[in-house]
């Protein structure tokens, strides 16, 4: 186990995105026009007219996924994530008249009528993802501390 310590919050945005506007463009262009490498997907609700999502198939030591893409209409239940390193990383829940689907959201979703997120900044971290042997996008520490700030990893 391994985690981060960060030197609190930043900046608080209410982003909305609007009928055809693809999830991930929308989030990380604004995040990235605002200058934030490092947010927290607090609140998002909304529907989504097409879903590209994965979920685990199996229980081995490398991840196995199973990939679908789907038409809609859905509605999510709930959707919560992070964006490091100006990168997005989602998950979901959502329903339609074909049912339930949860799971992590892919490039390609996007939305029907409208999708509103509460997006907060996260200070003090320097941090990205990377591709494990397991084939999981775990994070890591990016040497670029300046003087005064946290210790990012520790290990328990």
């Amino acid at each position: 186990m391994k985690y981060y310590s960060g030197n609190g919050i930043g900046r608080t945005l209410l982003i909305e995105l609007d009928r055809g506007e693809e999830l991930f463009e929308g989030v990380e262009r604004i995040l990235e026009k605002e200058g934030i490498k490092n947010a927290y997907i607090a609140s998002a609700v909304g529907s989504v007219a097409h879903l590209e999502y994965h979920r685990p198939k199996g229980m081995g030591e490398a991840t196995e996924d199973e990939f679908l893409s789907l038409e809609g209409p859905f509605e999510f239940g709930g959707l919560t994530g992070t964006v490091i390193d100006g990168v997005a990383h989602f998950h979901f829940s959502a329903g339609g008249v074909g049912g339930l689907h949860v799971g992590h959201l892919e490039r390609g979703t996007t939305v029907l009528y409208l999708l509103e997120l509460f997006v907060i900044e996260m200070d003090g971290f320097h941090l990205r993802r990377e591709m494990t042997p397991e084939n999981v996008k775990k994070l890591f520490p990016v040497n670029e501390q300046t003087e005064g700030e946290n210790d990012v990893s520790k290990y328990l």
